[in-house]
């Protein structure tokens, strides 16, 4: 916006402009009066025109023709205030008093323009804008920011108000779709609770139901039953699950060498020892893709008869929870391994909580656990949970060492009091027909192990003569893996490869048949 002085300004200069006189020698001069806020200046300019320089006038005027044109013209106006000598206007004369000769115009170059006069009108209506303007930024001043609005504000606004009507809408239609009736039998027998019906209370339940199945989707187990229904064939009634980080390994990572991973002392003897007593299953945090190259150099074997990673653990409260009720089996039987309580924390009373392995050559804790665990299964608990509940405090294969320590000696002082009675019936008459006892005994092995009555005569516990039994056995998978290793991956190696290729085959033959091809050719059984 120009400054009030540079509007005055042109406003002066465009006054100069339109009083420049046009000459018309052909017209009779007509006396007419320039207008008297512009007279001098078109005195001035008519004197210029004519070619003759102005001349001073020699005489000086009289004291009352001074005061004449003192009161007849308007005073000049100070630089300084050029914006009032523009909104004020002299004095007109009054009427019956002659106007002075050095006042009149000059008529010698032809009449004036009257231009000037035409368009005063325009000049007054800018001369009162320019007066409002001024009025206007003297009461109100600037605007306030908040009153401006720029186009890009405007655009912001209209758009959110156009996504949250779109967002309430498509809001409104996926929550109509969602309760619509049960698609099928299997759904409406999975909300049984919740029949089909136009009823908006039927409607909305509907509704929330689909929205609840949606978000556990991604926190619930990746199946209902993690494991398939037990084999009756399978003789062992228990099942151990183990972890994996910090249990039976233990990974980091080092600027020099990267990541790195370490095998818990003892693991090799602690899997292939127990899994002649339990179905061990393998429960960890550790996705898929990460845990599985990790198990076939652990277990190449497959010992570890079930696998489960991450898929397989509940999402809740933003922590990963190892759901045991998932496994499809009987929680009384069922024992967990791991390292962290809030892991197991719906299902404390079956956890066995160890310390986490950080690496340790000389660590036992694992191998320690065997004697406990083959315990439970020698003696057949009905309940596992209250035996571990017995040791809740404490340091599981310290506290079992006391135990057994004392159960040994109070066993002991029993067989040396048994020795000072008579035999039994049973056992004299044995001896009368000649038969040996052992050979009566229905506990007797086909292999020709020791007998446990023997062994009790001996001073054996029954879990010693379990050990024994146990020691046997994982002495003898030991010699088959010896033996029989090597052939057993290649086995395994040449029906992977062979699943791999029946895959690929089946794969392209479901293109050929997409792009009209011909069918692969069947094989002959």
């Amino acid at each position: 916006m120009l400054s009030r002085v540079a509007q005055a300004s042109r406003l002066g200069l465009m006054t100069a402009r339109l009083s420049q006189p046009v000459a018309f020698p052909s017209l009779r001069a007509i006396p007419a009066t320039a207008p008297h806020f512009a007279s001098p200046w078109l005195r001035s300019y008519s004197k210029r025109s004519s070619g003759q320089p102005p001349k001073e006038s020699k005489q000086k005027p009289s004291q009352a023709q001074n005061d004449a044109e003192a009161a007849k013209t308007p005073e000049k106006p100070a630089e300084n205030d050029v914006n009032k000598a523009s909104e004020q206007s002299p004095e007109a004369p009054k009427e019956g008093e002659q106007i002075p000769f050095h006042k009149l115009p000059d008529l010698t170059q032809g009449i004036p323009s009257t231009l000037f006069e035409e368009m005063g009108g325009d000049k007054k209506k800018e001369q009162q804008a320019l007066q409002e303007l001024e009025e206007a930024e003297s009461k109100g001043g600037e605007r306030d920011r908040s009153e401006y609005v720029s186009t890009s504000e405007r655009n912001r606004k209209w758009w959110t108000r156009f996504m949250l009507t779109a967002t309430a809408a498509g809001g409104t239609l996926s929550l109509l779709y969602m309760g619509r009736n049960w698609e099928d039998n299997i759904e409406a027998e999975r909300h049984a609770d919740i029949p089909n019906g136009p009823g908006p209370g039927l409607w909305w339940k509907r509704a929330k139901a689909r929205m609840t199945e949606s978000v556990t989707y991604y926190q619930e187990p990746a199946f209902e039953k993690l494991l398939p229904d037990p084999d009756p064939t399978f003789e062992r009634p228990y099942t151990l699950c183990l972890s994996l980080d910090d249990l039976l390994i233990h990974s980091e990572w080092t600027r020099e060498h990267g990541w790195r991973i370490a095998k818990r002392p003892g693991v090799d003897y602690f899997i292939r020892y127990l899994s002649q007593y339990y179905e061990l299953v393998l429960f960890t945090s550790t996705p898929y893709a990460t845990g599985e190259p990790v198990m076939r150099k652990l277990d190449p074997f497959r010992l570890i008869l079930w696998p489960l990673y991450r898929e397989a653990t509940k999402f809740e409260d933003g922590e990963i929870v190892k759901d045991l009720s998932y496994l499809n089996r009987d929680l009384s039987k069922v024992i967990i391994i791991d390292t962290k309580a809030k892991h197991v924390r719906n299902q404390p009373d079956n956890a066995i909580i160890l310390d986490p392995w950080k690496g340790d050559r000389n660590d036992k804790n694992l191998v320690n656990l065997i004697p406990f665990l083959e315990y439970i299964h020698t003696m057949q608990y009905s309940d596992v949970r209250k035996v571990i509940k017995s040791f809740d405090g404490k340091d599981i294969p310290t506290e079992f060492a006391r135990r057994e320590a004392i159960a040994r000696k109070e066993f002991q002082a029993k067989q040396l009091a048994h020795k000072h009675r008579h035999g039994s019936g049973v056992g004299a008459l044995g001896n009368m027909l000649g038969l040996n006892p052992s050979n009566m005994n229905m506990m007797v092995s086909p292999d020709g192990e020791q007998n446990p009555a023997e062994a009790f005569a001996q001073g054996k516990m029954l879990q010693d003569v379990a050990r024994e039994r146990g020691q046997r056995n994982y002495m003898e998978l030991e010699k088959q893996i010896r033996e029989n290793g090597e052939k057993w991956l290649k086995e395994e190696a040449a029906m992977m490869e062979a699943a791999q290729k029946e895959a690929m085959s089946s794969m392209m033959g479901s293109f050929g048949g997409w792009f009209g091809g011909n069918n692969p050719p069947e094989k002959k059984a």
